[in-house]
């Protein structure tokens, strides 16, 4: 007796996309529903409000010719687990931002661009038409139209490009206020809820993209936040910390603190999460990138290339170096990696590339 499709749905939206792409192959009705956009936004809901793969993170390995990305585990004890190697579209990739599981790369002409479901090796490739240099990039997702958007900003215009119409618009910055000088200069958006933010470099300001209505706005930072400002001549930057939009800067006497904004786009305000004591590296080299507990994971950038993981205790007030790091954590990318289905446009095969790591039709 054939199990009811409603039960064998509850079953599959359980589980990781390897053994979903596998058992779309057990039998037609099976493969309808794994690739049923219904089914897809089920489960891409499920991994995002699952805990799984928190700990879970894409590397870009920092040797300029090295082939893909490792996928990597952080695991209790302060240890690093290589879990396997991922080849994405382009060969020599640049990492400029991820949402919801897919991620944003560029060659290096800066001017081809791939979105890419390291999950389900598949991407959607695309070019700009227009000059993409001292630019801010961001992906969005739409909420209304399951579509996700890429936005490159100057500093007064910006493009978008709809991966559902294959197709760029260009638009004006236009804020609700009277002062219209909100330049976010060359930056990377952080993705959170489906919108991009980045934090003013001039001002202590945060702007963000509302894939909804295609329109810049402000938001506001935290009142009467005491910060210091640094050498590099930005005061605030912006971090995604288990699904929450984060802030932090630098205090006095050698601290970070962190603040944490509430859930959802329309929700501004913010609470103190925590203050990092006894910090060394400057600001610049600073990136809280996990909660792990009541403690924090942190990457130090280097030179050369080079860097290196810490857990900070807030309670004993003591960094601790995870072991085994070596050159992986370098400048190159690294970010959060989730299990989704969302975006199966073109299958990504093994790349051969050109001298400025194009995609060679074969």
């Amino acid at each position: 007796m054939a199990l009811p499709i409603e039960i064998i749905e509850i079953v599959l939206l359980k589980l990781s996309v390897k053994p979903l792409l596998r058992f779309k192959s057990v039998s037609k009705s099976w493969n309808i529903l794994i690739s049923d956009p219904v089914f897809v936004r089920k489960h891409h809901l499920r991994q995002l409000q699952s805990k799984g793969s928190k700990n879970l993170f894409l590397v870009k390995n920092s040797e300029v010719n090295s082939q893909g990305f490792s996928l990597v585990k952080l695991e209790k004890g302060r240890k690093i687990q290589t879990l396997q190697q991922v080849f994405g579209p382009y060969l020599w990739a640049t990492v400029l931002c991820f949402c919801e599981g897919l991620i944003l790369i560029s060659d290096l002409s800066n001017e081809n661009f791939a979105l890419w479901n390291p999950s389900t090796r598949t991407h959607t490739i695309f070019q700009a038409t227009f000059y993409c240099g001292e630019a801010a990039f961001g992906i969005c997702h739409d909420p209304i139209t399951d579509d996700f958007k890429v936005v490159i900003a100057k500093s007064y215009d910006y493009s978008v490009y709809s991966c559902n119409n294959k197709s760029w618009t260009m638009l004006e910055k236009r804020y609700e206020t009277e002062y219209n000088d909100y330049r976010v200069e060359y930056e990377l958006g952080v993705c959170v809820d489906g919108v991009s933010y980045w934090a003013s470099k001039h001002k202590p300001q945060i702007v963000y993209y509302d894939p909804r209505d295609d329109k810049f706005k402000i938001l506001r930072v935290p009142e009467n936040i005491d910060y210091s400002r640094s050498d590099y001549g930005k005061s605030i930057y912006l971090v995604d910390l288990s699904g929450f939009l984060c802030l932090y800067y630098e205090g006095h006497d050698k601290t970070v603190v962190i603040w944490r904004k509430g859930k959802g786009i329309e929700n501004h305000t913010w609470s103190e999460l925590m203050t990092i004591e006894n910090m060394e590296a400057p600001l610049r080299w600073f990136e809280p990138k996990y909660l792990l507990g009541n403690k924090i994971v942190i990457r130090i950038k280097e030179t050369n290339h080079s860097g290196r993981l810490v857990v900070y205790n807030p309670c004993k007030k003591r960094f601790q170096e995870f072991k085994d790091t070596k050159m992986v954590f370098g400048w190159l990318g690294f970010v959060p990696y989730m299990d989704t289905l969302f975006f199966p446009i073109e299958k990504s095969g093994r790349i051969i590339t050109g001298e400025f790591g194009f995609p060679i039709e074969k």
